[in-house]
């Protein structure tokens, strides 16, 4: 009996489990408003997707993007940067987050209920960079550093 229930809590604990996309799957494409309302797409044509699920991660991309930026590269037109800040009061997120966010020189998708990014693959206070190719996954790479980002982008 006690194998039975050992059994049965073993195959639910499974389906509780989150899953996230992995290398080799093909994800689908997606759209939401960034921080001006405008729409950003994550579609067949983009090569580099980043990702942030916390304050940290963001930093991260944040500060990478804005010295590409500063360097003017070129061929960031692949590249698409969406952060998932359901996890923020809506109040902070309108009357400070986002009104911060529009100061920065690119954009960046806002997922602000979570489904969206909900199988995007993060870690703890670190930046997601995702390679992509016709939305098959290519590579994922956890970041630790803005200047890993940059190393990674170059």
């Amino acid at each position: 009996m006690r194998a039975f229930i050992f059994a049965i809590c073993t195959l639910f604990a499974g389906f509780t489990q989150a899953s996230f996309y992995a290398e080799g799957e093909l994800m689908s494409s997606f759209q939401l408003q960034d921080q001006f309302e405008n729409e950003v797409t994550v579609s067949s044509a983009t090569e580099v997707l980043l990702f942030s699920r916390n304050m940290k991660g963001g930093d991260i991309i944040k500060e990478a993007l804005e010295q590409l930026k500063a360097d003017d590269q070129q061929g960031l037109n692949s590249l698409v940067y969406v952060s998932d800040i359901s996890g923020m009061p809506s109040l902070i997120a309108r009357f400070v987050a986002i009104p911060k966010m529009k100061k920065l020189p690119f954009s960046m998708g806002l997922d602000r209920e979570g489904d969206v990014t909900n199988m995007l693959p993060g870690e703890e206070d670190k930046a997601t960079l995702i390679r992509l190719d016709k939305l098959k996954i290519i590579d994922v790479v956890f970041i630790e550093s803005s200047e890993a980002l940059l190393m990674e982008l170059k």
